[in-house]
């Protein structure tokens, strides 16, 4: 075994997601040792989802999918409906909508969101859609932060719209 190798990026992606994941376990647990079964079944069909999006992520596209759901592991508030990857995104971009894709997975957790994102991927930008069924409020330093991401979402029937200076679609 090489001696840095527990160290590598999809190891400590994996010790991420593994942490997420057991914390759905540990929700689980609780709701069924309080009789909630609902409330139980709402936690497996949530992390359900989020897993299977996964999938979405790494068949995105062979250049980039697989680091992309390395990411998107870490991401639970996060669902992926759809990705389309138009140009081959280079390494510095793929770095910034990954830090993106954090942030707004962190925001949309402090507001107990998920939502479901459609995403359109180019050499330096992106276009993503997003969609929740509850109000999500968008964190307006991401225009200056990520100005090469173009954010729409749709929360409850009401339209919020974030753009970057540049955006895809």
């Amino acid at each position: 075994m090489m001696e840095n190798e527990h160290d590598t990026y999809e190891a400590n992606a994996f010790r991420r997601h593994r942490h997420d994941v057991l914390n759905e376990l540990q929700l689980i647990r609780g709701y069924l040792q309080l009789g909630q079964m609902e409330r139980a079944l709402g936690v497996v069909d949530r992390t359900a989802g989020w897993l299977q999006s996964l999938t979405n992520w790494q068949t995105s596209s062979d250049s980039v999918g697989e680091w992309l759901m390395w990411e998107a592991a870490t991401c639970p508030n996060l669902l992926l409906q759809k990705i389309n990857v138009t140009g081959e995104p280079g390494a510095e971009f793929l770095t910034r909508f990954a830090a993106w894709l954090r942030r707004v997975n962190d925001g949309a957790a402090q507001q107990g969101v998920r939502l479901e994102i459609s995403v359109t991927l180019a050499e330096a930008s992106a276009c993503v859609r997003g969609r929740s069924g509850q109000p999500f409020v968008v964190d307006t330093d991401w225009l200056k932060a990520f100005p090469m991401i173009a954010f729409d979402v749709v929360d409850s029937g009401n339209a919020t719209e974030v753009r970057g200076e540049s955006h895809v679609y």
